[in-house]
């Protein structure tokens, strides 16, 4: 081969490795937000976004919500004020979603988030008009970037989030599951600890009942109240900071039922059920006045239980203390029983553990315990009797 053809296969080798070499960065390019300056600009809501950030950066100044690498950036001015939700769900890494306003290098953190129930992420704020937000989507504690989906949309408030659109309960037990986030406060809604992000219910029961309402679950801090009468003229029945309001209604009553959020803190995952409870289980114990005891020093003791409704598995624990002379004979036992409403008998074996039982009077005394689940409440019972026991 002459020196000229080698020369030619040469210069179009180097040409085919050159046009690879600048096919190949082009599939490896940086998305075109990967910096602040560069942030796409969302002009309307909802929208959308796919973004391969597996060579996204990480500028000096980016701030920090659960790591900072592959970031890439979206601003959001809105015409008034709304509530944003926005979630990278379908991304397939490790995201962190976080919002911001100011500007670059002085950047105040409005919302943050690593993972919600998965290994993506979701933010809800509080955007106000002409403000612009800027969001950032970023991997977890600098670990890989991927194949990242933004969605941004308006929450809107729940439907019962007006005192007129109060949700009506027309059967008991009731669940309701409910974002808060974006509820309001009407200027004539009353105050529990606050009375931010309510929401309203309406109960008008058939019967006198005893009716509780939970927000077990919820994932914010709520307030929970009940009133009569009508708009802009409401009666307290009952208000408490936390989970759990009980209170007693009369038939045909209306009773208006307000979740918030306590001391006007942020709304969230609102899970309320409301249900009927029994009153208060009444519960007692007696003792026979008279027992047995055998030669070997065992006592019997004997009597009954009373419960208003059923009580399954009370805890039965007693004594009998006997004095003869100057030897005092002790002894413990428990039990175990069911109680299904009016009166069950009991009876408990004794062996004197200081001494052995004898013929004649000893003092008894008999406790009950019992967690009730319809209430959820703890009910003790007791009673103490100068039990003779008879040799047998």
């Amino acid at each position: 081969m002459s020196t000229r053809m080698q020369g030619r296969l040469l210069l179009t080798l180097v040409l085919v490795l050159g046009l690879v070499a600048l096919t190949g960065p082009q599939a490896q390019a940086q998305p075109p937000n990967d910096d602040f300056d560069n942030a796409i600009s969302i002009s309307g809501l909802p929208f959308a976004d796919s973004q391969d950030t597996t060579n996204a950066t990480t500028a000096p100044d980016d701030p920090d919500c659960a790591g900072s690498a592959h970031t890439v950036w979206y601003a959001f001015t809105p015409g008034g004020t709304l509530t944003v939700t926005a979630n990278t769900f379908g991304s397939d890494y490790d995201t962190t979603l976080s919002a911001y306003t100011g500007t670059r290098g002085s950047l105040t953190q409005v919302a943050c988030n690593d993972d919600f129930g998965s290994l993506q992420s979701k933010i809800n704020f509080q955007a106000t008009g002409g403000v612009t937000y800027f969001l950032m989507v970023a991997s977890f504690d600098d670990s890989p970037g991927g194949a990242m989906s933004l969605s941004v949309s308006e929450l809107a408030p729940a439907p019962n989030d007006d005192f007129d659109n109060a949700t009506v309960i027309t059967d008991l037990p009731f669940t309701d599951d409910v974002d808060t986030t974006a509820a309001t406060t009407a200027p004539d809604d009353p105050d529990c600890f606050g009375k931010g992000h309510t929401v309203w219910y309406s109960l008008t029961p058939s019967d006198d009942i005893i009716v509780e309402a939970n927000t077990a679950g919820s994932d914010y801090d709520t307030t929970v109240s009940a009133y009569t009468g009508a708009r802009g003229s409401l009666t307290q029945v009952g208000c408490v900071h936390g989970s759990r309001l009980r209170f007693t209604a009369v038939a045909g009553t209306t009773y208006f039922i307000m979740v918030g959020s306590f001391d006007d803190t942020p709304g969230g995952e609102l899970i309320l059920a409301v249900k009927q409870i029994p009153p208060p289980l009444a519960l007692a114990v007696s003792i026979a006045p008279t027992g047995t005891v055998t030669r070997a020093g065992v006592a019997t003791l004997h009597g009954s239980v009373t419960c208003s409704r059923d009580a399954l598995g009370i805890a039965m624990t007693g004594t009998l203390t006997q004095r003869i002379g100057k030897r005092v004979a002790t002894g413990t036992f428990s039990a175990t029983l069911d109680c299904t409403g009016g009166s069950v008998p009991w009876d408990a074996s004794v062996l004197g553990e200081t001494g052995r039982y004898r013929r004649g009077d000893a003092q008894a005394r008999v406790g009950l315990n019992y967690f009730d689940p319809e209430r959820e409440e703890v009910v003790t019972a007791s009673a103490t009797q100068t039990v003779h026991l008879s040799q047998v």
